[in-house]
């Protein structure tokens, strides 16, 4: 996935990973994904999703804002015979066309939150790899997978607020990563900002900046790359809402997510102020716990 970049008031960012193969693999089997059938991908990248429902007998294209990667696409599109419509935009210009059969998307949360009242207007099927689609019912689920045969069911959300007290993440050092959060939120302005301590570290995105009712609304964080060891932390400011305290460790132990509670919360912002940081994740874990 990639998405162009944007001022603060950003709808989007550039942020781009490759699908596992096996994950799109089951995407495209509850799509139905075969002849007869039009795949856009939003946010193409290198083209493999193009490659993979080509395959298939489907017929593919892609939008993708990186030039470099439209190149690629393009390139490992005609080293395989396909002839696909790959092209540079912006998924959010109107003058983009974002009509298919199937959509297939591989945007995190927020930035699909932000597209999604163009997607609805299509009346597509959506396949998205990893992430939910913010107040949206999936109609079948395989794995990493999702199916959504849009407009859509929408999902209840609960009373307006956060689900815990604050967020810890193990995160990968030295390269950007993402986290995905969602709240419940009763409707209104949405403007969303971190406090220094976490701004040093992530870059915060909403699914919005304005929710005309109350529903969920997500927020993404990503991560700039910091060494091996690098604990820090800090609170998201979100209008309507409670701020979310959200901590990070960058650790080449295993990536992973912990809900933390009020005492969780404090344990780690005492451990902030430590002139010794925690640098392992037995040592935040231990400091979450006091």
């Amino acid at each position: 996935m990639a998405s162009p970049d944007t001022a603060d008031t950003a709808r989007t960012w550039p942020f781009w990973a490759p699908s596992q193969a096996e994950a799109v693999e089951a995407a495209l089997d509850l799509a139905g994904i075969g002849p007869g059938v039009h795949l856009l991908d939003l946010g193409c990248g290198d083209g493999q999703v193009l490659l993979a429902a080509a395959r298939r007998g489907a017929t593919v294209s892609g939008v993708e804002a990186d030039a470099d990667l439209v190149a690629e696409a393009k390139e490992h599109l005609a080293d395989a015979g396909v002839d696909a419509d790959v092209r540079q935009g912006d998924l959010f210009d109107p003058a983009v066309d974002v009509g298919a059969d199937v959509l297939f998307s591989y945007l995190a949360p927020a930035t699909l939150q932000r597209l999604l009242p163009r997607i609805l207007e299509t009346g597509a099927r959506l396949v998205t790899v990893d992430f939910d689609v913010p107040g949206l019912v999936p109609a079948k689920r395989s794995g990493a997978a999702r199916l959504y045969r849009l407009p859509g069911r929408r999902r209840a959300v609960g009373r307006p607020g956060w689900p815990t007290a604050g967020t810890l993440v193990a995160t990968v050092p030295d390269v950007q990563s993402l986290s995905c959060l969602e709240a419940a939120h009763p409707g209104g302005p949405t403007l969303v900002r971190a406090d220094d301590g976490l701004a040093a570290v992530a870059t915060v995105l909403s699914g919005a900046d304005h929710l005309e009712e109350a529903g969920a609304l997500a927020v993404d964080l990503r991560w700039e790359g910091q060494p091996a060891g690098t604990f820090a932390g800090g609170a998201i400011h979100v209008e309507g809402l409670e701020d979310h305290h959200v901590f990070v460790l960058h650790t080449d132990e295993e990536e992973s997510v912990w809900e933390l509670s009020a005492d969780g919360v404090a344990g780690l912002r005492q451990a902030l102020l430590a002139t010794d940081r925690p640098s392992t994740v037995d040592e935040v874990l231990a400091a979450a716990n006091r």
